[in-house]
């Protein structure tokens, strides 16, 4: 009887550890596409928040030509909403239209108004991604959020504050 229930034991774990060494079931692969009412949110408020940001950045490039910081950041803010919208494909969830159009964002007397108004816009979008990592989050999304905040204070930050 005791060999018996070693050898169930043994054998359970095995089929455990199994499972866990599928590249389907990896800790960065979402398990269900279910997700929790928070997160679903978190996912819309990131994700409307980068297509404000490629709006603004697009009627600045629009009004006062290929200038930079604005023509590079605006690349970044589309693979930002890109990365956004991989986790609702994956998922196999409708990814949000845009909010923001070129029309409907705010436009500027000057370039170096446009850096400090981008400026404000980018310490926001770090706070914003700081209230969304504070919740229970999937791997994938967690990493996603994780990567856009950083871009935001290593690269897009610095950019805007040097050309204000």
């Amino acid at each position: 009887m005791l060999r018996t229930l070693v050898t169930i034991s043994v054998l359970s774990m095995l089929v455990l550890a199994t499972g866990a060494c599928d590249s389907a079931r990896s800790p960065t692969a979402p398990t269900s596409t279910a997700l929790a009412p928070d997160v679903l949110s978190a996912l819309e408020l990131g994700i409307q928040d980068e297509y404000r940001a490629e709006a603004i950045y697009q009627g600045v490039v629009n009004d006062f030509g290929a200038v930079v910081p604005f023509i590079s950041i605006l690349s970044a803010e589309q693979r930002h909403s890109a990365s956004i919208a991989q986790l609702y494909t994956t998922r196999t969830l409708a990814i949000p239209a845009s909010q923001s159009s070129v029309s409907t964002v705010p436009h500027f007397g000057s370039v170096q108004e446009a850096c400090a108004a981008a400026a404000g816009a980018e310490r926001d979008n770090i706070g914003l991604y700081d209230r969304l990592l504070i919740f229970t989050l999937p791997n994938d999304v967690r990493k996603v959020f994780t990567n856009n905040r950083r871009a935001s204070i290593d690269n897009h930050l610095p950019a805007f504050m040097a050309c204000s």
